[in-house]
């Protein structure tokens, strides 16, 4: 039986330093008919050097003209891409060589109506510590537990049919934050999501990067901020328990930004009858940490 081509789609932003270390880990998998679609986001670090260094056919470059950003990369490589299968790798992370053949298989098995499957992952420091691996195992089609947090985590976890990417739509290049957790919702609503129980993936977390995403409080507040606006009527249809977990993970997500606005907005959406004294305590607790972290200025009247 023919094996079906998979894309490797990697967007890249100054990665000059790992990216070859990352393209490298796509072309070493066992799973042996694959394509590598690098898009270069306007970085002026020599990438494109490095990525045309590689001398493998298997791997194309492309290049954008003006920053973008991630999902306008990945948009990009999707589209030049030919694969039935697509997988997402960012420039700075690495795959284990039985992670595309596992997820491969595991599709095979889940069967048509599901569209994603997603691997465990570790995560390294940058001071070299490697943190123990997130090991969830929901699956289903619009899984309660996906509006609860992003248990899937990183794009370089996930490969995607591109029946069920192209039905719902590629990642949304117009959030700030969350543009992964976002498009695993969007598409968990028509298509099952699988899990291979395994640890095929490494992140690495950069968080004092001033490039990545995460360096920025008012992102990845405004990032939240928007997804809860996109699932806050979903909340009604799934358990309570569920709804009330939702609710307080992206509340502690905005607190921890400093976002003490957004604290105020999400709380003021809690619906009557999940309020209780210790919803009132949670709440609280939130709006002094936000406060505690700098977003008291939030609310201090402006001063021209």
């Amino acid at each position: 039986m023919s094996q079906p081509l998979v894309s490797v789609i990697v967007p890249s932003y100054k990665r000059a330093d790992t990216i070859e270390s990352a393209v490298r880990s796509a072309l070493a998998q066992t799973y042996p008919h694959l394509e590598v679609v690098v898009v270069d986001d306007h970085s002026q670090d020599g990438t494109q050097a490095v990525v045309r260094g590689l001398g493998d056919d298997r791997v194309r470059y492309l290049r954008h003209e003006t920053n973008r950003g991630g999902n306008a990369a990945r948009r990009t490589a999707v589209e030049a891409s030919r694969g039935e299968y697509l997988a997402f790798l960012d420039a700075d992370d690495l795959w284990f060589p039985e992670k595309i053949a596992a997820q491969v298989e595991r599709l095979g098995q889940v069967g048509p109506d599901y569209g994603l499957v997603y691997t465990w992952y570790e995560t390294l420091l940058p001071d070299g510590t490697v943190l123990p691996p997130r090991q969830p195992r929901e699956e289903g089609v619009a899984t309660p537990a996906l509006l609860r947090g992003n248990y899937v985590g990183t794009f370089s976890t996930v490969l995607v049919t591109r029946r069920a990417y192209e039905e719902v739509g590629g990642p949304d290049p117009t959030l700030p934050a969350c543009q992964d957790w976002e498009f695993y919702l969007r598409l968990n609503r028509r298509h099952g999501i699988a899990c291979v129980p395994r640890t095929l993936a490494r992140y690495w977390r950069g968080d004092a990067d001033p490039d990545r995403i995460s360096a920025s409080r008012e992102r990845v507040a405004a990032g939240h901020a928007q997804v809860y606006r996109r699932i806050v009527g979903r909340l009604s249809e799934v358990p309570t328990a569920d709804a009330v977990a939702a609710r307080r993970n992206l509340l502690e997500i905005v607190a921890n930004q400093a976002d003490t606005a957004q604290v105020l907005a999400m709380a003021a959406g809690i619906p009557r009858q999940q309020w209780s004294p210790g919803a009132a305590r949670f709440v609280a607790h939130m709006l002094a940490r936000s406060v505690r972290k700098g977003g008291l200025a939030t609310l201090a009247p402006r001063r021209d």
